[in-house]
């Protein structure tokens, strides 16, 4: 897609579950069924979505989805489909790993940080991205390298260690420009230092959301996953981003959506937002 003096792609590094309830917080089953259907095991379908923004001089990468570390008994508790991989997707637009200069890290969960790493023919995680700048806010940094109890299973060492031992994290706080038109900044909610993205040019303004919104069905303001540490801090956010997105008509990237990349949000009667799909 031409996205004003960018081109804008939609890669994505394959699908996996999460248990739905887990997905929708305090939001009753009868009322999310309607939306999003589950398995047997109460998990529904997500999608690993990572924006690939090329401004002629640089190759952005946002976010790096689930990987291929995982065992059997991993693959199976999160019903990982490896038939479709992020650096598969980058082949079919003619980059490699090493064509990457910037990989913006929303945060540093499991299924956003996979392709940090790799495992080598000795069984040894080494760094993937290997020219890129690894941009992550400094606060999310330190809470994935010192993880607490509810933490511990979602920030994993093999996608963080390596790079800190090699190559290292190029930190900010609350917000940094990478380059002109490209602008990430905290939001807080789901992690202490989650991010999201905002893309301008020509005119044309994207969003990455992120965990703010990361399927359509959350465009319902108390629709809020459990695993977000802050919630309160999440549905403020949402109020303000998804306020500033009707009124600008800001075109909005989902992380997770299995059927949709990218959404126009439109309000109807009483509030009611419904999000209209432009990339699937």
């Amino acid at each position: 897609m031409t996205f004003g003096d960018f081109e804008l792609h939609f890669l994505h590094d394959g699908t996996f579950k999460l248990d739905g309830g887990a997905m929708f917080g305090i939001v009753p089953k009868p009322l999310w069924t309607r939306e999003t259907a589950c398995d047997e095991k109460n998990r529904i379908l997500l999608r690993c979505n990572c924006p690939l923004i090329r401004t002629g001089k640089h190759n952005i990468l946002i976010d790096c989805g689930i990987g291929r570390k995982w065992n059997e008994k991993q693959r199976e508790i999160y019903a990982i489909r490896e038939d479709h991989t992020l650096i598969g997707d980058l082949a079919q637009h003619g980059l490699k790993p090493e064509d990457i200069t910037i990989l913006i890290h929303t945060h540093l969960h499991l299924d956003h940080a996979g392709w940090n790493t790799r495992l080598n023919e000795q069984g040894e995680a080494v760094p993937v991205f290997t020219n890129a700048r690894h941009l992550v806010e400094a606060r999310e940094l330190e809470i994935a390298r010192h993880q607490n109890e509810i933490q511990r299973g979602t920030y994993l060492a093999h996608n963080i260690a390596p790079l800190d031992a090699i190559r290292g994290f190029e930190v900010f706080t609350d917000q940094v420009v990478p380059v002109p038109g490209v602008t990430v900044f905290r939001t807080g909610g789901h992690t202490f230092g989650h991010c999201c993205v905002r893309i301008e040019s020509g005119g044309k303004t994207a969003l990455f959301i992120c965990e703010m919104m990361p399927t359509t069905a959350h465009r319902h303001l108390p629709w809020v996953m459990a695993y977000d540490m802050y919630p309160l801090e999440t549905l403020e956010n949402k109020r303000r981003l998804f306020q500033e997105c009707v009124r600008n008509g800001t075109l909005v990237l989902l992380d997770h959506d299995p059927n949709a990349f990218a959404v126009r949000l439109r309000e109807g009667e009483g509030g009611k937002l419904t999000a209209i799909t432009e990339a699937s």
